[in-house]
């Protein structure tokens, strides 16, 4: 058996060494040729002046030579990283399954059971303190009788946000019977009835007494501006107050649908558009003022922390308040922004202040969209940057390309969320965002403007302002319209995905992510072995 296995060894060493031999002389053969076409090229250019005619000939000749040769070394350099590639993958694998082998054998001692023990402790004791602390926030009693509401009034309805200053573990609302304007209020109000309806409570009674926020004076002054401007054009007009305030009670049934269907709903929701764009426009403006670096950073971090407030630290917006800060702070300090710990630290800070909001759907819609863009994206776009972006010459076609598969990736991230909220199949909808996101964000921005004008007294700009504003929305209303038309953007599915599908679909995008994109994306050299080598 040795010796039939060293006959096997040494055929395959010399079926090894063949090939590398012939390589070899595959290789010299190329040398040899392009020193030949240099003599040659050389040559042709001493005759071009004793001749043009056959100068020009033998320029041509050489021209369809240094071509095909080219070609000839491209062809060869990509098979050479073909082949190192999977060699690269082979080797991956097989470093992997020794380390899960290794994992599965590994003899424990008394230090690993120490430290299983006590990060199992630390688990134990992270999931008790949990436990108390939503048992301590949590509203316990029964909807009945006076008690104490924390709402938030939007139209001819009010969202309970707190029972005598606790959660409830569903969502509540009352009617808006005294006609309150939008704002937060604390109110005193005797429950007579509480219906509990899908997990949405319906609570009917009558108002004691309420408390405004001191900044709904604030929230109304906007207000009026709008109503000043705004007034005759009645999408515009419901358009502006929920774009820059939230309010969305003049916002059509029929508004809201074409919005959903053609993927831009988060357009009309204060997301992280809304405050980058208030970021940005403060930092903009103070630059024109010639002011210090850190002090321009200090007002916007204290703007956005004003205009947060003002339209109430809801889990989507809390997540992009505190990422926006943090972003600020570094740069005030001097740090490296850190996008990854932001989502960590906005996400910690949401559950210790409100542990619900774990079930809010526009927080979750809101933290796959962040994901996405932080974790996916990175992933897919190291395969179409080589193949697709760098092959592109115009930087504005580039980026719209680009942009094409963020939408897309967002996308794809999302799709479990909308089959088990919405019953709806995202298919071609984030084609729209390519030309919907951009006008829309100038749409903000002029009603943004608009508002700053009127706050510093400009109103004598207020005709170009809203002229300007009134346009650009035709041109995004009319592309909604056409929008919406389009068949197939969503798709309606019959029935609720059911949940364990939601957690089935990220742990395979996980797991595509981070384990099976490296394998075709990390980079190789082709002149590395990899037969024997593992990386780590």
């Amino acid at each position: 058996m040795k010796n039939g296995g060293n006959v096997e060894n040494n055929i395959t060493t010399g079926q090894n060494s063949k090939k590398r031999d012939f390589e070899n002389i595959r290789f010299r053969k190329i040398v040899k040729k392009s020193d030949r076409k240099e003599n040659f090229k050389n040559y042709g250019n001493t005759k071009i002046s004793k001749n043009s005619d056959n100068g020009k000939t033998q320029e041509n000749v050489n021209k369809f030579e240094n071509k095909e040769f080219d070609k000839y070394i491209l062809e060869m350099k990509k098979l050479r990283e073909k082949e190192a590639r999977k060699k690269y993958i082979k080797s991956e694998l097989s470093r992997r399954k020794q380390n899960l082998v290794k994992f599965f054998n590994m003899e424990i001692g008394i230090e690993e059971v120490k430290r299983t023990w006590q990060f199992g402790i630390l688990i134990l004791a992270g999931i008790f303190l949990f436990a108390f602390y939503l048992n301590f926030v949590t509203f316990k009693g029964e909807l009945s009788g006076e008690k104490t509401f924390y709402v938030k009034i939007d139209g001819n309805r009010g969202s309970v946000l707190k029972v005598n200053n606790k959660y409830l573990k569903s969502q509540a609302s009352i009617e808006n019977k005294k006609g309150l304007e939008y704002g937060f209020y604390l109110m005193r109000y005797k429950i007579k009835k509480a219906v509990n309806k899908n997990g949405n409570i319906k609570i009917e009674g009558k108002l004691l007494g309420y408390k405004e926020s001191r900044l709904n004076g604030v929230r109304k002054y906007i207000l009026e501006i709008f109503d000043n401007l705004f007034i005759t054009e009645e999408n515009l007009y419901a358009f502006s107050r929920a774009a820059v305030l939230g309010e969305k009670a003049e916002v059509s049934k029929d508004m809201k649908d074409k919005f959903k269907y053609t993927g831009l709903a988060h357009l009309i929701v204060i997301s992280g558009t809304h405050i980058s764009l208030v970021v940005i426009g403060i930092v903009k403006i103070l630059d024109g003022l010639s002011l210090g670096y850190r002090f321009k950073y200090l007002m916007a971090l204290a703007a956005l922390t004003f205009y947060c407030a003002l339209i109430g630290f809801s889990p989507g917006i809390l997540r992009a308040y505190i990422m926006g800060a943090m972003m600020i702070l570094a740069r005030i300090l001097f740090e490296q922004e850190d996008s990854k710990k932001s989502l960590l630290v906005s996400f910690i800070v949401i559950i210790v202040l409100n542990p619900y909001s774990l079930f809010d759907i526009s927080m979750q819609l809101s933290y796959v969209a962040v994901v996405a863009i932080i974790f996916v994206n990175p992933e897919f776009k190291k395969i179409y940057q080589e193949k697709i972006l760098d092959k592109i010459k115009n930087e504005v076609l580039r980026n719209t390309v680009d942009l094409i598969f963020l939408s897309l990736t967002i996308q794809i991230t999302s799709i479990p969320l909308f089959l088990y909220y919405f019953e709806k199949l995202p298919l071609f909808s984030f084609l729209l965002n390519i030309v919907g996101i951009p006008i829309g964000t100038v749409v903000i921005q002029c009603l943004f403007f608009a508002v700053l004008l009127n706050i510093f007294k400009l109103s004598l700009f207020n005709g170009i302002v809203v002229f300007i504003t009134e346009v650009i929305f035709k041109a995004f209303e009319g592309f909604i319209y056409a929008g919406s038309k389009i068949p197939l953007l969503q798709m309606n599915i019959n029935g609720k995905a059911p949940l364990w599908t939601v957690f089935a679909y990220y742990e395979m995008l996980f797991f595509i992510t981070f384990f099976v994109m490296p394998l075709f994306t990390a980079k190789i050299n082709p002149n590395e072995n990899y037969d024997n080598k593992h990386i780590l």
